[in-house]
């Protein structure tokens, strides 16, 4: 049994694997009034109770679990595409610590470095493409501290954007001379990953999401947190659109650009990674996470960047037993779940 679970900011969503088939799927919150909610407050116990309580409500025997995947956050985690020439390991080693410093969080604590040789580069063939991934031994014991709360054992760490990635590697194909573009839009940050066969692979995370949504919602409403997540969830982007009011009119108008923020972040990223591409196209736009459900978002987007959107589907591939709305903030779990299941 296979169990990968997303610590989010605002919620914890598991998906369990059991003989290549989902056991289990859930999601708790992690604090019940949100009224006076502070991501930035929020502590260890506060996931510890959430997590047990889910791993009750789904009936989850944590003893009879017998591979753990977690991620870190993309935004406490850099992931490069490196092309180096090929050498022994302890050199390689003593080079991606190097290269770490220029990346990871200036915390106080050393790099941890890992990395993963993805294959010879097509155009220099003494030259191996791999993956940086980098963070700081603060940031794994902060995690790790959830973990052992959470009386989980020996688990393996990943990340946000890797998960993301091998999510959509399992349920869907890139063709060639294309890549796709994934977009997950959690509380505190929003992850875009560029990925093709054969192609660069770009990660970014921009600091926009559910929460500064929230935000701009309770300036515009006059309303607590609360009841900005709930607008959020029922009117959506129609909650920015302008009236008649000349006052309020020009308030809304400057709350919409929390919206427009992104969508030009993305434009820019997009832009960036097409500028010394020749011959290569984008071809399918994917999005996932929490916040992607917001009513109205996916249209927003694809009128301002003129593309078509489409909610990944982390079970696409695997049957369900019942139906799961907005399935895609399961991506992420499902992602690490899935990094075990062959191994299983």
């Amino acid at each position: 049994m296979i169990l990968g679970i997303d610590f989010g900011h605002y919620s914890i969503k598991i998906v369990v694997i059991n003989n290549k088939e989902i056991y289990s799927v859930g999601e708790k919150t992690i604090i019940n009034n949100l009224s006076g909610f502070d991501p930035d407050k929020l502590e260890v116990s506060h996931w510890q109770s959430a997590f047990k309580e889910l791993c009750d409500e789904l009936n989850i025997n944590i003893k009879k679990v017998d591979k753990i995947i977690s991620s870190i956050s993309g935004s406490k985690v850099s992931i490069k595409p490196l092309t180096m020439l090929e050498m022994e390991e302890s050199e390689l080693i003593e080079i991606l610590n190097f290269e770490a410093k220029k990346h990871v969080p200036l915390d106080g604590s050393d790099p941890v470095v890992d990395y993963h040789i993805l294959g010879q580069n097509p155009k220099e063939i003494d030259k191996l493409d791999m993956l940086l991934v980098a963070t700081t031994q603060k940031i794994i014991k902060n995690h790790n501290l959830i973990i052992k709360s959470c009386s989980l054992k020996h688990p393996v760490f990943d990340t946000d954007p890797i998960a993301l990635l091998n999510c959509y590697q399992y349920n869907y194909e890139c063709i060639d001379n294309h890549v796709d573009v994934l977009l997950n839009i959690g509380l505190l940050n929003t992850t875009i990953l560029v990925y093709g066969d054969n192609q660069e692979l770009l990660t970014r995370e921009i600091s926009i999401g559910g929460h500064q949504i929230n935000l701009d919602i309770m300036k515009l409403k006059g309303s607590d947190y609360s009841e900005a997540e709930n607008s959020k969830k029922v009117e959506g982007v129609s909650i920015f659109e302008s009236d008649n009011d000349s006052e309020s009119n020009s308030i809304q108008i400057s709350q919409r650009n929390v919206l427009s923020d992104l969508s030009d972040e993305i434009r820019k990223t997009l832009r960036y990674y097409m500028k010394s591409k020749t011959g290569l196209s984008y071809n399918k736009f994917y999005i996932s996470g929490g916040s992607s459900s917001m009513p109205g978002v996916v249209d927003f987007l694809n009128s301002n960047l003129n593309v078509e959107f489409e909610q990944l589907n982390p079970f696409n591939k695997l049957e369900m037993k019942d139906s799961i709305d907005n399935a895609s903030k399961y991506a992420v779990s499902f992602g690490l779940a899935i990094r075990e299941m062959d191994k299983d």
